[in-house]
């Protein structure tokens, strides 16, 4: 054999990591680049947003239409079961000694992402009652001292919803209903031309959002009933002001020459076909439109739900025509309600919601969904929410932990997955100008976390940040983001599974739940508590994990708001991991004992039905499950009995989840 190829061969082989490390390196240097900022256009008159949605439909026709269920996604594979009841007397930690949680707990008993920035749920209290949605009511229950609340009131609701969530205050309660689709066939007037086989299905989600009177709580009466287009995004409430987003995407199914019989001309019927129904369309036909029922006044409205000039789309194709829809929000005065209210909405694809005190962010995946455009809006006034400016990041959102927004500026975590290897980057994007010839500007960035990995949780607490990403092991990162220009990172630290929530906790810990994973194949197991000590943001290290079960699963993993933290234990709702299964067994609450030393498996405490929500107050905690609303003492765990709700066929099937 000759000593080329061998030689050859030796080159090779001390070349390729050379190469290979290369590679990474571009790969990187293109991943943390600043994206283009896309601003967007506004329309000064209804006639001209007609002619945009037209020039949309006509980008659109002809391509094969589908239909997205936003408010239903995939469960994951979880595990199954829970584990055994612990006695109650095995935790000997003082409660002197428990960390305090530095997390949000909302006045309503919610836990929130921002300190004042209430987030719309399934149950409320304020202190005296608790105001529960059923799939078909508001149900409005008087806690008392020494037992379960009573229900004290009750609204029937006239349809069933898909998803529903509720705000309150100002003695009124505000529900947001996703109902079922409006379907319906017609066949517009197109003049003389070919009419197809079949008449084509016309698509609409439907909400409506409802203000109740809930000053007494014996009679809960409805005063307005806004009915809309569009799917229910999310809610906010900040200072007595509401925020409600929607999306509204019609789904208008064009015909095809396969309708006309695929005959000599049916290809150009099909599209002179399509080109009439669009050239012949009302703005109706496309934008959101909203029909209020006014109980106090005996008086009706109908009109847009959106202000034509309160529509913002941007300059260029944002989003391919078949997904792109209006996400908006209405904005009104708690006090005042659902009659006067303000409107501003940005056409693209799927929002992530991101709210502060004074701002709304939509961040929304660009055409090739390699790209998050972030859209930013004032919200000073309620009833004239301002679009200001947008900025672009390269990679996509995990969440609206993602976003955050700290001294005039924002954070941004992105995993950039078009390209191999995949890395995760925080942005730091300050707002630079007025109105809406505002930008976001990047200003400062952390790059190169995770190389072939993906963020599974983050977390911003004032200055600091944490990332988790994951694809065999799970590497914390601890960010010092206190100067907006020059972000950096401090400490690292890599271990089996990942995190996916992260709750902070005084004494430099850190709380996080999520899964452990095999270590060589990535492999997801079961569910766990693990518990960080980041006093020394260079060295972070893992104190202690607790396993929770090998088959068990915990909402809290996808909805931050299933989780509750007091006095020193974590609450967390678990159930079998398989959906449907969920369904039919009950399920229960972990009470998770937290020390600077570690976890402990305080109590189990069980509840008839899926476990939902976990809300203390005062000496009792009170456990919300999908049949009942059971009570514990919180000294003892004595089982103090529950309120029962009536049976409704279809409570198993309302989601809970948040989009």
């Amino acid at each position: 054999m000759s000593r080329f190829p061998i030689a050859r061969r030796r080159w090779l082989l001390l070349t390729t990591p050379i190469l290979a490390a290369a590679l990474i390196a571009a790969n990187l240097l293109v991943f943390t680049g600043s994206a283009q900022a896309r601003p967007l256009r506004g329309f000064a008159s209804c006639v001209e947003l007609l002619e945009h949605y037209q020039e949309q439909a006509r980008r659109s026709q002809m391509q094969e239409r589908y239909y997205e269920e936003v408010g239903e996604p995939e469960w994951e594979a979880q595990e199954e079961a829970a584990e055994e009841e612990a006695s109650a007397d095995s935790a000997t930690t003082t409660e002197s000694s428990a960390p305090a949680d530095q997390g949000e707990i909302s006045d309503t008993g919610t836990n929130v992402q921002e300190r004042g920035v209430d987030e719309s749920d399934i149950v409320k209290t304020d202190g005296d009652y608790f105001y529960i949605l059923r799939p078909q009511s508001l149900l409005i229950a008087e806690l008392a001292e020494d037992g379960p609340p009573v229900e004290v009131g009750r609204l029937e609701f006239q349809d069933w919803a898909r998803r529903q969530e509720l705000l309150i205050g100002a003695g009124k309660a505000i529900v947001v209903r996703q109902l079922e689709d409006a379907v319906s066939r017609f066949l517009p007037e197109v003049g003389d031309i070919a009419r197809p086989s079949w008449v084509p299905e016309r698509i609409r989600p439907q909400s409506e959002i409802l203000e109740i009177d809930i000053a007494s709580a014996a009679s809960p009466r409805l005063l307005r009933e806004l009915n809309l287009d569009g799917q229910f995004v999310s809610a906010r409430l900040v200072d007595g002001a509401a925020r409600v987003i929607m999306r509204h995407q019609s789904y208008h199914h064009w015909v095809g020459p396969w309708d006309f019989g695929w005959e000599r001309n049916a290809e150009r019927d099909a599209e002179a076909y399509n080109e009439a129904v669009i050239e012949h369309s009302k703005l109706g036909l496309w934008h959101p439109q909203s029909w209020l029922l006014d109980y106090v006044s005996n008086e009706d409205e109908i009109g847009y739900a959106l202000d034509c000039r309160q529509t913002f789309a941007p300059d260029g194709a944002d989003a391919p025509p078949w997904r792109q829809g209006v996400n908006f929000m209405l904005s009104f005065d708690l006090a005042a309600g659902l009659a006067e209210r303000g409107s501003v909405g940005v056409m693209s694809d799927q929002p992530t919601v991101y709210a502060s005190i004074g701002s709304l962010y939509l961040a929304t995946p660009d055409q090739q969904w390699w790209n998050t455009n972030i859209h930013r809006f004032d919200l000073a006034d309620p009833l004239e929410p301002t679009y200001f400016g947008s900025g672009s990041v390269r990679g996509q959102l995990l969440s609206q932990w993602s976003m955050s927004e700290h001294n005039g500026y924002l954070r941004v975590a992105t995993t950039i997955q078009d390209r191999w290897p995949t890395v995760s980057n925080v942005f730091v994007l300050e707002a630079v100008g007025e109105g809406d010839d505002g930008s976001l500007e990047q200003v400062g960035l952390v790059s190169g976390l995770g190389v072939t990995e993906e963020i599974k949780s983050v977390r911003f607490a004032g200055p600091v940040g944490y990332v988790v990403t994951f694809r065999l092991t799970d590497p914390l990162y601890v960010l010092d983001v206190s100067d907006p220009t020059n972000p950096q990172t401090l400490g690292e630290l890599k271990i089996p599974g990942f995190s996916k929530y992260l709750h902070p906790l005084s004494g430099g810990l850190l709380l996080g739940i999520g899964r452990d994973a095999d270590p060589e194949t990535g492999w997801e197991r079961g569910l766990q508590a693990s518990l960080f000590d980041v006093s020394d943001p260079a060295n972070p290290t893992l104190l202690t994990v607790l396993p929770l079960g090998d088959d068990a699963f915990s909402p809290v993993e996808y909805d931050h708001r299933a989780f509750r933290y007091q006095d020193g234990v974590a609450w967390i709702p678990v159930g079998p991991n398989d959906h449907w299964l969920r369904q039919d067994h009950d399920g229960a609450f972990f009470g998770v004992r937290v020390t600077a030393e570690g976890l402990t498996h305080e109590s189990t405490l069980r509840v008839h039905g899926e476990a939902r929500r976990a809300i203390p107050v005062g000496t009792q905690i009170h456990l919300l499950s999908g049949e009942e609303l059971r009570t514990y003492g919180l000294e003892t765990y004595e089982d103090l009995g529950a309120l029962s709700f009536a049976p409704e066929w279809d409570n198993r099937w309302l989601p809970v989840r948040p989009e």
